[in-house]
């Protein structure tokens, strides 16, 4: 065919006004009729021939016109600009001489452009529509262009079967239902919904006794869609061999839980038809978890069992279970939640399980196996930030070489940090290398992770004139262990420094009934001024200390941990002045003693050097006559179970962490905090204090895992610091 060549000036008239409509900021949609006109045609915008495009004509024969008006035709053009005096004018370029058009001043809305449209073409409208919706699904879609799609399709689309049952699957949505003109395979769609959406659907096809000649039943996945839930869509189009088809959604559908979604794909596996590549995308869907446990249903040598599953709030969850697979058939393990998961097997601690071998070892279907008498079928794992949504199940996926995922679900419970992870150390023997393994690997990353709420002053009770706005206060911390409060309250009473001064009493709320009525009591007797504080979510001495330094407005506080008893008078005067000697502006602890008079704590100090840098005590055990008479003296970190700080450090620093199982590294975090803000450290080792030594956990076995956690931590948190400082 000749190029088609559009004259440098033309000058036509009369030229036609015609109707148009709007398809987006750029582009109009115009109807005329002209005497012929090829499919492929050049137009130029605004009387211009040099700002030309091409577009495609739609056409239509028009029996009852004259010959000049014998052709109807649409076609897509370029916006005019509003702002040009010639505005309007459409030249189309043809065979012959070019058609002139004027734009009708107004545009018609676009319903009113389609429903004249419809009343033009007759009987050749279905065509028509057919060949503009293959443009504009072509061309780059906007709202209004897709608005057009919408209507032509609600006007030629014939009806197409019905979707019956919808269910929610990951990213996609599982559809199942009957069509007229369907074909199994991969098909491309339009979604109504409040707009329209592009989609695909892998399905399959099977027979219904119930349908009539040519309707079959389909199954299949929704894929590249926008929708995320089933009750988004309205309407599905379709184009079948005889054209648009609409699949409308059945009133009464039946809505699936996404749990059941993969066991309705393999029912529709079994009973119907698709191409490979179809039924190995299905095939792949509908091996997902449908709430079964189907490890118990392998033929391989592979089983498994969960002891204890915890979600620990705002860090993960922690899983103690085993795994018998003696063939090493499973390559992967994995914790799934939703859309979250967590490879596990990457981080597990193995764990030495003789009672799972006992028990298979009598099974002829497993006991050849265990010829290897391996019996590591034990694990502990924390699956970081892994927290399920409300609703959504929780499970363990398995990858078995040779025969696809197999599941088995969970029923988590719910736990605090701390008592969660306590629990752990009851099955670890703390002399194995396997239990310093699981702490550092498996406890301390989980209670770092944990965010541990602060404790909360729940109730204050004052006894006498107290003062919470004072230059200088005593805060008491005490823990769920029984302290005597008589001997207590009495050498804080003989000690002229210490009884004008008021007195914060923290305890747990748990404990408080009693506590409260003798320290009511005692602080009445001797004329202290005491503020009673009833705390919730104590753990240790620290949380009750912290919750009593913020129930006062104290310049400067004395901590003393109810571990802790006073030896001598004048200790808290002989603490300040240290303190004030430092212009206020340091931790100043005294020495602490055991009960024996050995040395407990008698200054931190940095040893080694680079990243073999540690804080140590160096005196501990030692007898009190070997520290000699020392002056005041700067150390790397103080004593928080007896000290004097300013209030407002404290606070700066944000108190003590809550990340850890013991007071001593609550303590020595807190100090190096301090430390950083330009607070040092002041041992004073003239003033001495006995710290009672009856440990912190029921047994020692566990105190001695809970130091290990927490020195782990530490040095987590703190290594490259402490490598860096001074001293």
């Amino acid at each position: 065919m000749s190029e088609v060549i559009v004259p440098e000036r033309t000058r036509l008239s009369p030229a036609p006004t015609v109707a148009w409509t709007p398809l987006g900021e750029n582009a109009i949609l115009i109807m005329s009729a002209c005497d012929a006109i090829p499919g492929k045609v050049p137009v130029a915008v605004d009387g211009n021939p040099r700002n030309k495009v091409e577009t495609m004509a739609l056409t239509w024969r028009r029996p009852q016109a004259e010959p000049a008006m014998a052709v109807g035709f649409l076609c897509l053009a370029p916006a005019p600009s509003a702002d040009r005096a010639d505005s309007g004018a459409i030249l189309l370029g043809r065979p012959g001489r070019p058609l002139r058009l004027i734009l009708s001043p107004k545009p018609l809305p676009l319903q009113a452009f389609l429903a004249a449209l419809a009343e033009e073409a007759g009987q050749a409208f279905p065509t028509v529509v057919d060949g503009l919706l293959e443009i504009l699904l072509a061309g780059k879609s906007n709202p209004r262009r897709l608005r057009a799609v919408g209507m032509l399709l609600q006007s030629v689309a014939k009806p197409g079967g019905f979707v019956e049952v919808m269910g929610a699957l990951d990213e996609g949505v599982f559809l199942q239902g009957w069509s007229s003109n369907f074909a199994a395979g991969r098909t491309k769609l339009l979604i109504a919904s409040g707009g329209l959406a592009p989609a695909a659907l892998e399905a399959g096809t099977f027979e219904r006794d119930d349908l009539g000649e040519g309707a079959r039943g389909f199954f299949g996945m929704l894929e590249d869609c926008a929708i995320r839930h089933p009750s988004e869509i309205e309407r599905l189009f379709f184009r079948g061999t005889d054209g648009w088809r609409a699949l409308e959604v059945y009133e009464r559908y039946v809505l699936l839980e996404p749990i059941t979604v993969p066991g309705h794909l393999r029912d529709g596996l079994q009973r119907g038809t698709a191409p490979q590549a179809t039924t190995d995308k299905l095939r792949r869907a509908s091996q997902r978890f449908d709430g079964r446990d189907t490890v118990c249903l392998l033929d391989v040598p592979v089983r498994a069992g969960i002891d204890n599953a915890t979600i620990i709030e705002s860090a993960g969850v922690l899983i103690i279970g085993w795994l018998f697979d003696p063939e090493r058939k499973v390559s992967a393990v994995t914790l799934r939640s939703g859309a979250q998961s967590c490879v596990i097997d990457r981080l597990w601690t193995r764990v030495t399980r003789p009672d799972v071998s006992a028990a298979f070892m009598e099974d002829p279907r497993f006991g050849p196996a265990l010829a290897a008498r391996r019996s590591s079928h034990g694990f502990i794992v924390f699956a970081p930030k892994l927290i399920p949504e409300p609703g959504q199940p929780l499970y363990l996926e398995f990858e078995i070489e040779g025969s696809g995922p197999a599941f088995l679900p969970l029923e988590p419970g719910r736990g605090q940090a701390r008592p969660t992870l306590e629990r752990i150390f009851g099955l670890l023997d703390p002399r194995s290398s396997t239990a310093n393994l699981v702490v550092e690997r498996q406890v301390a990353p989980a209670l770092q992770a944990a965010e541990i709420a602060p404790p909360r002053v729940v109730e204050t009770f004052d006894v006498g004139a107290f003062d919470p706005e004072a230059p200088l206060g005593l805060v008491i911390g005490l823990d769920h262990r029984h302290r005597e409060l008589s001997a207590l309250f009495a050498l804080l009473a003989i000690d002229p420094e210490v009884r004008p001064i008021p007195i914060v009493l923290a305890a747990p709320g748990e404990s408080f009934d009693k506590i409260g009525a003798e320290a009511r009591r005692l602080a009445r007797f001797y004329g202290l001024s005491v503020r009673l504080v009833l705390v919730e979510g104590v753990e240790d001495a620290c949380d009750a200390l912290e919750a009593g330094v913020r129930a006062c407005r104290f310049q400067t506080v004395a901590l003393l941990s109810g571990a802790a008893q006073i030896r001598m008078p004048g200790w808290l005067g002989r603490l300040e002045r240290a303190f004030r000697g430092r212009g206020g502006q340091c931790v100043a602890s005294p020495t602490l003693l055991f009960e024996d008079n050995s040395i407990r704590w008698a200054g931190a100090w940095l040893d080694g050097e680079g990243a073999n840098r540690r804080v140590s005590n160096r005196y501990v055990g030692y007898p009190l006559e070997a520290i000699g008479n020392l002056g005041p003296m700067e150390v790397a970190a103080g004593a928080t179970e007896c000290c004097v700080m300013s209030r407002a450090a404290f606070i700066e620093a944000g108190g003590f962490a809550r990340n850890y199982f013991t007071t001593g590294e609550k303590g020595l975090d807190l100090c190096l905090k301090l430390r950083m803000g330009g607070a040092p450290s002041l041992w004073v080792p003239e003033v001495e204090v006995y710290v009672v030594d009856d440990g912190e956990m029921a047994r020692p076995h566990i105190g001695a895992l809970a130091q290990l956690a927490d020195r782990t931590s530490f040095d987590r948190r703190w290594a490259l610091a402490i490598s860096n400082m001074r001293g």
